[in-house]
């Protein structure tokens, strides 16, 4: 009877020590787990020609718009990764180590306007998460950079070249550095894999119509420029994200709700994971 019941605790033992063998092994992924620190746009490269209905409709000011938008947009993109990565957050991180992390950065740091390299297609499981609403406006755009294309490609009609001049909304602004060592000390110090910086955040009417602001379905165009780079300051990928809003379209809660997913799924769709 003894030997068999120490057969049984033997036979217990060994298999805790599988299972925690096998529970260490699933969580020594550390290889495989990316670590992205989150970068907010400078207050400086914010615009945004829809504050004055926006501030009739909240009574805020343009600079409590501003950090509405800026909060709201870098919360959203901290919720999207957060299941796929490690996100070091700094505009939420409000230790003096992160300000100076965040004013140093912002100090070595020029913008450039620059060719936006093609963004990921989105995955077929992003698309079915949208809702009606959101499928619409995502396969209007597309139609609409379909059409941008056709229009802008050189081409011959009747022996004649015709076409049209490339338009500047194909360019994002780029971040350049200064001094890219500071970029190297800090990824070395919080072990970061990846930098993601939201360089510019733009909310434009179109004004080539001067009838634009009567026409019920004129759009204005949210356009978010960003830059990924890795631990050694190289650049990964660099672009923007869009998507279009009524022109009269005046509360930014529901600006922030209905339209910054669309634009958060074009730019996290560059990440590797």
């Amino acid at each position: 009877m003894r030997k068999i019941f120490l057969l049984l605790i033997l036979t217990q033992l060994g298999s805790i020590g599988i299972y925690a063998q096998e529970y260490l092994d699933f969580n020594t992924g550390a290889d495989r787990t990316k670590r992205i620190l989150l970068v907010p746009f400078d207050s400086r490269v914010y615009y945004n020609d829809a504050t004055e209905i926006i501030a009739q409709q909240s009574g805020e000011t343009h600079d409590e718009i501003m950090l509405y938008f800026r909060t709201q947009f870098n919360l959203q993109l901290y919720n999207a990764l957060i299941d796929s990565c490690v996100v070091v957050n700094l505009l939420s991180d409000n230790t003096r180590q992160a300000q100076e992390d965040v004013s140093d950065l912002y100090s070595i740091i020029s913008y450039e306007l620059k060719l936006a390299m093609q963004n990921a297609p989105e995955h077929p499981d992003d698309i079915e998460k949208m809702n009606y609403f959101q499928r619409k406006r995502h396969e209007k755009n597309q139609q609409k950079k379909l059409d941008e294309m056709e229009n802008s490609r050189t081409r011959i009609v009747e022996g004649e070249i015709v076409g049209k001049r490339q338009p500047v909304g194909d360019k994002y602004l780029h971040i350049v550095f200064h001094q890219p060592e500071v970029l190297a000390q800090i990824a070395d110090r919080r072990n970061i894999d990846y930098f993601l910086f939201i360089n510019q955040f733009d909310i434009k009417g179109n004004y080539k119509d001067p009838y634009m602001s009567g026409n019920s379905e004129a759009m204005r165009a949210i356009r978010v420029h960003f830059s990924l780079f890795n631990a050694e300051a190289k650049l990964v990928h660099g672009s923007f994200g869009m998507t279009e809003i009524p022109f009269n379209f005046n509360d930014k809660k529901e600006i922030a709700n209905l339209y910054f997913p669309e634009v958060i799924r074009q730019i996290i769709n560059n990440i590797k994971f």
